[in-house]
């Protein structure tokens, strides 16, 4: 993984791109400018689209050490016990399901980024027959041998072959793809034509992701490397072929140990003070909670033609 450290020229629309990283935006071909430093990472905002992606070139290297056990048991801007959620995510995917049905009969679902299969347990149980793509090898464990799905491990940009779906969700995943074109594209071709993506993302244009500028939680590189407005994100939809068809906010829920741990990791970069998650460190772990969906939301897109 290479992050970018050095300084780079200055040009009319701020600072450029270093001439080692691309210089065209991974969302719509633009040109991709200097924004700020995140975490040794360098930032870039397309001064076309506004959309923003990390400098630097990434790998199969990186997505081995992002999302290893300790993304899912470690704590941080990962999951302190991953497993623990099980029940939240199985109802978060069912409610998904609901809204794949006002579009599409069930059918075929990929559930890309599956970790341990809890969500695309959801979907299984509103009759979709589901397949999961997973990296990491104890969430594909846990899927394939206590929950007895049919999960892939690997990621979208070195899939092998698959058949195409009838619907395709990225739920919280799009801003992780380490190659984005190559894993839209496979996306595309994933997707049998008039069927279905489903993308729950955090917003880059929220009020919330303003009102914090670059200490916004969701600017976490090298874990996160895109950012999207809605806007952005449906450029880079239509340019692989999909069109919009609705959106809306998720009802989604967290325990509150897993709100804590975020909680705790997002005020590092804060001036806050740490006590205000201690309401938090003092509840059940398992209690749920209502996630304030400020910053949250979720977009359904059609293919319409191959990319």
């Amino acid at each position: 993984m290479a992050l970018v450290k050095d300084k780079v020229p200055e040009t009319e629309f701020g600072t450029a791109a270093p001439s080692s990283q691309p210089t065209l935006c991974p969302i719509c071909g633009g040109t991709p400018v200097s924004d700020f430093r995140k975490n040794d990472c360098l930032i870039l905002k397309c001064t076309t689209c506004g959309g923003k992606t990390t400098a630097g070139t990434f790998g199969t290297e990186h997505l081995n050490a992002t999302y290893d056990d300790d993304y899912f048991f470690g704590g941080g801007a990962g999951y302190e016990n991953y497993l623990e959620e099980a029940e939240l995510l199985r109802q978060q995917g069912v409610r998904y399901a609901d809204v794949l049905e006002k579009y599409l009969p069930q059918g075929r679902l990929l559930d890309v980024g599956c970790a341990a299969g809890f969500l695309q347990a959801g979907f299984e149980e509103r009759g979709w027959s589901t397949t999961g793509l997973e990296p990491n090898a104890s969430m594909v464990s846990h899927a394939q041998e206590k929950l007895g799905l049919h999960v892939v491990q690997g990621s979208l940009e070195s899939v092998g072959e698959l058949p195409p779906f009838d619907a395709v969700c990225l739920i919280q995943v799009i801003g992780h793809f380490h190659n984005l074109t190559q894993a839209m594209q496979s996306v595309s071709e994933l997707t049998r034509e008039d069927g279905l993506c489903l993308i729950e993302y955090w917003r880059m244009d929220s009020w919330v992701a303003k009102m914090f500028g670059k200490n916004w939680h969701d600017y976490s590189p090298p874990s996160v490397l895109h950012w999207f407005s809605r806007s952005s994100l449906d450029e880079l939809m239509q340019n692989h072929g999909f069109a919009p068809v609705t959106g809306g906010i998720p009802k989604k829920y967290i325990s509150a140990g897993h709100a804590a741990s975020l909680a705790e990791h997002a005020l590092q970069s804060t001036p806050l003070p740490g006590f205000l998650t201690k309401p938090l460190r003092i509840s059940p772990k398992t209690l749920k909670l209502r996630y304030p969906a400020f910053d949250l939301e979720w977009r359904l897109y059609r293919r319409t033609r191959s990319a």
